[in-house]
């Protein structure tokens, strides 16, 4: 195994470490849904409100997103693993949304009713780096679910997150 590829395998290895939160991100250019599940999603700054998403370069969404300008990121909650699912797999765009309780805001943007949280973006910058772009919206409208039961991935599976207790010294 060459350095490049033990970098490689172990970088794999290491980021199946890192748990983050399932998200579908979602758009709509010229009358079609668009959608994708991804999980390299964070928030990035609180002036201007803003987040960055990776998104693989030949993603059925990138392109749409990229012309319409308007988006939703979609934080998935523990019960909506068929969701997340739906949208990894390579059905035609429109079908993926079968699967949940989509409504759209006043733009068209498609949204999951009962997500855990819904952050309705405006495209503000893209940079290509090597196989994605990174891809940051300004917040524009959001909301959240009060429960909070956030659908996870981690180490190659959904998993849900449990509160830690505090041991108590004595």
């Amino acid at each position: 195994m060459t350095l490049n590829n033990h970098v490689r395998d172990n970088f794999r290895h290491s980021m199946r470490r890192l748990t983050a939160t399932v998200c579908v991100i979602t758009c709509q250019h010229e009358g079609m849904r668009y959608g994708i599940t991804a999980t390299a999603v964070t928030s990035l700054c609180f002036e201007p409100v803003s987040v960055l998403a990776c998104i693989n370069s030949t993603s059925s969404l990138l392109h749409p997103l990229l012309a319409s300008g308007k988006y939703c990121i979609n934080l998935l909650s523990h019960n909506h693993t068929a969701v997340s699912q739906r949208f990894s797999t390579p059905l035609p765009s429109d079908e993926r949304f079968a699967t949940g309780e989509w409504r759209s805001n006043a733009q068209g943007v498609p949204y999951l009713a009962d997500a855990q949280a819904t952050l309705f973006c405006e495209l503000d910058q893209t940079l290509p780096y090597a196989t994605h772009h990174i891809v940051i919206g300004q917040v524009s409208d959001c909301q959240f679910s009060e429960t909070i039961a956030p659908l996870l991935y981690q180490n190659g599976a959904y998993v849900t997150s449990t509160p830690l207790t505090t041991a108590v010294a004595g």
